[in-house]
């Protein structure tokens, strides 16, 4: 089936059109009107909050870019029209029915079941820090095991949510991993030390690791639920009994399956499900492998970026990073080209030996020789950074950040960031790789992250808590 043989062709005209802001936000106002009068949301009270809540945005509604026709049929600009002209758009695309009450002969906006969908979609990618993680493994296991114990007529409805959440889990898993990649991929394109930062803490950490990757890891676990959902399926795939209340339960829920299609599309959904978490576990490590890549490149760069060097190496490494930031901006490097010319200044040398201070005076000079390779600025910088993070990368071992910890804590049981002494560069580095080292196995402490900033030491940093683990205990 086509996308539009189900929405009109109309449908996103208006996301892509000059007042998109206005009418996002009017979708917005929409569904969360959706939510407080699910089967009644009248027109006038839709009108009235839209003029209410974004009155400066709607009468920045150009009426010119929606065309002439558009253009024609309006006679002033006042906010109960252009409020009201939204309203008729969003009728004329699909998005709302306008039906009126036989009896009252009040308007009441109906929505299609497509637009609702899209709403819900809309709703979920502006507010998503505020959504909560949904545990799916968890769930399932414990649906799957009170069904086992009582097998009522709730077998093949628990075993349909089984399916479906294994279904979403993958989704979510491959859409963590795709995440993880986008972040790491970002990470070549920022050279600002503050930039990292924001987005590894207050994006990256708070809405990917904190809220996807750490449930999976701890109470959502694949790994510690996996087997216990595989022997309940399993039990009930051999177990004749069983199997046939299943097909009778599926033929009550869908009438036009017979006995035989209907176990066989039983079979289905159990093997999948066993077979999908089989294999999430691969998906799992292969999430882990990039999630670490990610943090250990982010620390490396910090590194890189804070230490600065003031030897030849130093300023050739400078000379790469700008070049590299031309490079990904598009921007021409020939004024960098130009002044490394004007900077070069060729003269021929000569050597002093003991036979030079005797008459008569002997003068040696160089021979000439071949001439060095001039070595691609890719390789080069490439080269530069690999020697770099070879000779840093057992700076910071994992010991380090323990010792620098459990003297930070001293015989504190907890300590706020802005009390963690930070004299220079390798403390702070230091502070950062125990932040990122909470879900190590030798941790000895968590991290809690408060509202607000603290500035300690002239660093700007999230205000977190550390807290020894016995003290949770």
């Amino acid at each position: 089936m086509s996308l539009f043989t189900v929405i009109p062709e109309n449908f996103f005209s208006i996301l892509a059109s000059k007042n998109r802001e206005v009418y996002s936000e009017a979708l917005l106002v929409l569904f969360d009107a959706l939510q407080s009068d699910e089967m009644a949301i009248k027109k006038a009270d839709y009108v009235r909050t839209l003029r209410e809540k974004y009155r400066d945005l709607i009468m920045h509604l150009d009426f010119e870019s929606e065309g002439e026709e558009e253009t024609s049929l309006i006679t002033s600009e006042t906010l109960p029209t252009k409020a009201a002209f939204v309203v008729r758009r969003l009728e004329e695309c699909g998005w709302i029915d306008i039906e009126i009450d036989p009896d009252t002969l009040e308007e009441y906006i109906a929505l299609p079941s497509y637009a609702i969908s899209f709403l819900t979609l809309l709703n979920e990618l502006v507010r998503d820090d505020e959504t909560e993680y949904v545990s799916l493994v968890h769930s399932t296991y414990t649906e799957l095991k009170m069904e086992d114990e009582v097998r009522d007529e709730f077998m093949y409805t628990s075993l349909l949510r089984a399916f479906e959440n294994t279904k979403k889990l993958r989704t979510e898993l491959v859409t963590l991993g795709h995440s993880i990649r986008i972040f790491q991929n970002r990470l070549g394109r920022i050279f600002s030390t503050n930039k990292i930062l924001s987005d590894y803490f207050d994006i990256y950490k708070t809405r990917i690791s904190d809220k996807y990757y750490h449930p999976l890891k701890t109470f959502d676990s694949v790994a510690k639920f996996k087997r216990p959902i595989i022997q309940i399926l399993q039990g009930w795939l051999y177990d004749e009994d069983a199997r046939e209340q299943l097909v009778n339960q599926s033929l009550l829920w869908s009438r036009k399956k017979d006995a035989k299609h209907a176990e066989q599309d039983i079979i289905y959904q159990i093997n999948y499900i066993c077979d999908m978490f089989e294999t999430l576990s691969s998906m799992i490590a292969s999430i882990d492998e990039k999630h670490q890549d990610y943090t250990k490149a982010t620390a490396s760069k910090i590194l890189y970026l804070n230490h600065a060097d003031k030897t030849i190496k130093g300023h050739l490494d400078n000379i790469f990073k700008i070049y590299a930031e031309y490079i990904i901006t598009d921007k021409s490097i020939r004024p960098i080209l130009n002044a490394m010319q004007d900077s070069v200044v060729m003269s021929t040398q000569g050597y002093v030996t003991p036979d030079s201070v005797t008459l008569p005076i002997v003068r040696r000079y160089r021979e000439a020789g071949e001439p060095l390779r001039i070595v691609d600025f890719d390789a080069a910088s490439e080269m530069l950074m690999q020697g770099f993070l070879d000779e840093t990368r057992n700076i910071f071992n994992d010991a380090r950040v323990w010792d620098f910890m459990e003297m930070s804590f001293g015989d504190d049981s907890e300590i706020n960031v802005k009390e963690i002494p930070l004299p220079d560069y390798d403390a702070f580095i230091l502070l950062i790789l125990a932040t990122l080292k909470t879900n190590d196995e030798q941790c000895f402490y968590t991290v809690e992250k408060l509202e607000g900033q603290v500035h300690s030491y002239g660093f700007s940093l999230p205000n977190l808590l550390f807290k020894r683990k016995e003290l949770e205990a």
